[in-house]
């Protein structure tokens, strides 16, 4: 039986760090990953998070005026009294 892909990469050695990964790199590295992170907060987390801070502060101005506590559950059965 030929021996599977796990075998053949536990048989491989480590290859050393490049001479040429120097601390340039290192810095040009992180920044673009920092950047990365940065535009994926800005156009996935802080549109989520501010469209469930909307949506909670619009149902608790409805609450308060109508007096009424309606539930999104699909039970329809209220969380408080």
């Amino acid at each position: 039986m030929p021996p599977g892909l796990l075998e053949t990469l536990a048989e491989r050695g480590v290859p050393p760090v490049p001479e040429e990964l120097n601390e340039r790199v290192h810095q040009r590295l992180n920044r673009a990953l920092v950047v990365g992170q940065l535009i994926d907060l800005a156009v996935g987390g802080l549109p989520f998070v501010a469209v469930r801070f909307f949506r909670a502060i619009v149902h608790f101005i409805e609450s308060t005026f109508t007096g009424r506590f309606e539930s999104d559950r699909g039970d329809r059965t209220r969380e408080a009294p």
